[in-house]
């Protein structure tokens, strides 16, 4: 039995701040990552990724995260 494992998470911008599972997961096992988004002075459409470093075949998995920030309307 492999278990899986995410031994760290880095994000293409300090804006973006992962959490990911610290223990291992098993073969049919799922777990969440997360991910907290700094939206201040960053308006329209953003594109993020997090650089899951893994011990599956490939080393490593991309996530993406695609979005709009509609800002704030001034009083």
């Amino acid at each position: 039995m492999l278990f899986r494992s995410i031994t760290d998470a880095q994000a293409s911008c300090g804006c973006t701040v992962p959490v990911w599972p610290k223990g291992a997961i098993k073969p049919g096992e799922s777990s969440k990552v997360l991910a907290k988004f700094n939206t201040a002075g960053k308006p329209n459409k953003q594109s993020k990724t997090i650089t899951l470093l893994t011990n599956t075949a490939v080393g490593r998995e991309v996530l993406r995260i695609k979005g709009s920030v509609i800002p704030k309307a001034k009083k």
